[in-house]
C-alpha cells in the first residue's frame, strides 16, 4: 500500500521526470536531501543529464533545501548559491521557465526567505559584513522573481526593502560602491518617503567627492522633484558641488546671470550669498586682496537681495553689512598704512577715503536695516539677539568714525547729526540678549 502510495505521489509532482531522476525523486521526496545531492552532482555529471533543464530544476531543488535546513546548511556553505547558478542555468536552456513554474517555485521561496530571515538576524546584531552577503544574496533572488514575472502582483516593481537593507548593510560593512548602487536604484524608481530623503544626500555626497557632474544632476532633479519642501537643503548641495569642482569667476558668472534673468528664489540668493561669503579655501587663498574684497561685494550683493524678498530675515540685512563692514576696517587699515606728507600719499589716502566712504554708507544702511528688523521681533533667536549687538557694536563705530571725519570742516550739522547717531548706538552696547 505504501508503494503505491509513493508511486502517484511520485508520478503526481514530478510528472516531467524520467527513469534517470527515480533515485533522486525518491530520496528528495522522502526528504533525505544528501542522498539527493549525491543523486543530483551524479546527474550534473552525466553526459546524458548533465545539460538537461530537468537536472538544473533538480539541483535547485535539492541545493535549496541543503540552504534552508538549519542542521545541513554548515555543512554546505554554497548551497544557496549552486542552488542560484543551477537556476540561472535552467533559465538559459528553458526561457518560458515552465518546468520551474511547474515544480521549483518553492526552492525560490526557500532562497529568498532564508537569505532574508539570515541578513535581518546579522543585522540586528550589527555584523554588517554578514547581513551585507545575506542581503545582496536575496536582493539577486528578488530579482530574478520579479524580471521574470513571478511574483503574485505579475508585475515587476522593485523590492525597496530587501534594496533598502542591503543598501544600510554595505554603508555599514563600509562597502560605499555597493551602497551607493542601491540607494540609486531606489532612487531611478522615485522612491519618495519622508524616512528616504538621507538617501538622496548620501548620492549627493558621494557623486560630489567623486566629481560625478552627470549623475550628480540626475539625482539632483530627482531630489528637487520628489521632496520640493527641502529646496534649501538641494540647492546647498549644487553649490556645495559648484564650489568644489568650478572656479570662483564661473560661479560669480552664473550666479550674475540668474539674477539678471530673475530666477533667483531667496534659498537661490542664500546659497550664492553663503557660498560666497565662505568660499572653498585653497580657492580664495589664490584671491588678490581686491578680488577677495569683490567676492565679499558679491556675497553682500547676494544677501542684500535675499532680505529684499523676505525682509523680516533681519540675518540677511545682517550679514549684507557685516561684509560691508569687513571691507571697510581692510580700507582702514590700508589707508593707516599710508601715513605720511608726500603728495602721492596723501592722494592715496584721498582715494582709500573716498571707497571707504561708500562703503561705510551701505554697511551703515543694512546694519541699521537688521537694527529695525531684530529689534522689532519677539522673541528672538540667541543668534538674532547676538547678531543685534553686533549690529550696535558696528553702526557704532561707523557713526563715530564719520562724525570724527568732519572735524576741521565746519560742517557743525553734519558733526552733530552722526554724534547723535553715535550716542544712539553706543548706549545701546551690550543692550540686547
Amino acid at each position: 500500500m505504501k508503494k503505491v502510495f509513493l508511486s502517484l505521489l511520485l508520478a503526481g509532482s514530478f510528472f516531467w521526470a524520467g527513469a534517470q531522476y527515480n533515485n533522486v525523486t525518491l530520496y528528495y521526496s522522502t526528504g533525505k536531501m544528501e542522498e539527493a545531492k549525491k543523486e543530483v552532482d551524479k546527474l550534473a555529471t552525466e553526459e546524458k543529464t548533465k545539460d538537461k533543464p530537468e537536472t538544473y530544476i533538480w539541483k535547485l531543488n535539492v541545493y535549496g533545501e541543503l540552504y534552508a535546513d538549519s542542521s545541513l546548511s554548515p555543512k554546505y556553505p554554497e548551497a544557496g548559491t549552486e542552488a542560484f547558478t543551477a537556476l540561472n542555468k535552467y533559465t538559459e536552456k528553458e526561457p518560458d521557465l515552465k518546468k520551474l513554474k511547474e515544480e521549483g517555485m518553492r526552492a525560490v521561496s526557500l532562497l529568498y526567505g532564508n537569505a532574508f530571515n539570515r541578513g535581518r538576524e546579522a543585522f540586528t546584531a550589527k555584523d554588517w559584513g554578514k547581513a551585507y552577503d545575506n542581503f545582496a544574496f536575496c536582493q539577486q533572488v528578488s530579482e530574478f522573481v520579479g524580471k521574470n514575472n513571478l511574483s503574485t502582483s505579475g508585475k515587476y516593481t522593485i523590492d525597496t526593502t530587501v534594496v533598502l537593507y542591503t543598501a544600510y548593510s554595505a554603508q555599514n560593512a563600509g562597502k560605499t560602491e555597493e551602497a551607493v548602487k542601491r540607494y540609486k536604484a531606489l532612487a531611478d524608481w522615485k522612491v519618495n518617503d519622508k524616512d528616504f530623503v538621507d538617501i538622496y544626500k548620501f548620492i549627493l555626497d558621494y557623486d560630489s567627492k567623486q566629481k560625478d557632474e552627470a549623475s550628480f544632476k540626475k539625482y539632483l532633479a530627482l531630489a528637487k522633484e520628489l521632496y520640493p519642501a527641502d529646496q534649501a537643503v538641494w540647492s546647498q548641495f549644487e553649490m556645495n558641488y559648484m564650489t568644489s569642482n568650478t572656479g570662483l569667476d564661473e560661479i560669480i558668472s552664473k550666479y550674475k546671470t540668474e539674477d539678471a534673468g530673475g530666477k533667483l528664489t531667496e534659498d537661490g540668493y542664500i546659497t550664492y550669498a553663503e557660498s560666497f561669503a565662505m568660499p572653498d579655501k585653497a580657492q580664495a587663498d589664490k584671491l588678490d586682496s581686491t578680488q577677495q574684497s569683490q567676492l565679499k561685494l558679491t556675497a553682500a550683493d547676494a544677501f542684500a537681495k535675499a532680505y529684499n524678498l523676505n525682509n523680516k530675515n533681519g540675518l540677511y540685512a545682517f550679514n549684507a553689512g557685516v561684509l560691508y563692514y569687513n571691507i571697510f576696517t581692510t580700507l582702514d587699515d590700508r589707508y593707516f598704512a599710508n601715513t605720511g606728507e608726500s603728495a602721492a600719499l596723501k592722494a592715496k589716502r584721498a582715494e582709500i577715503l573716498k571707497e571707504q566712504q561708500d562703503v561705510a554708507g551701505k554697511s551703515i544702511d543694512w546694519l541699521e536695516k537688521s537694527y529695525n528688523t531684530l529689534k522689532a521681533k519677539e522673541p528672538r533667536e540667541k543668534n538674532e539677539s547676538n547678531s543685534l549687538n553686533r549690529a550696535v557694536t558696528m553702526l557704532a563705530n561707523l557713526y563715530m568714525w564719520k562724525r570724527d571725519k568732519t572735524k576741521g570742516t565746519n560742517d557743525t550739522k553734519a558733526y552733530d547729526a552722526f554724534d547723535a547717531k553715535f550716542q544712539l548706538f553706543d548706549g545701546e552696547v551690550g543692550k540686547y540678549k
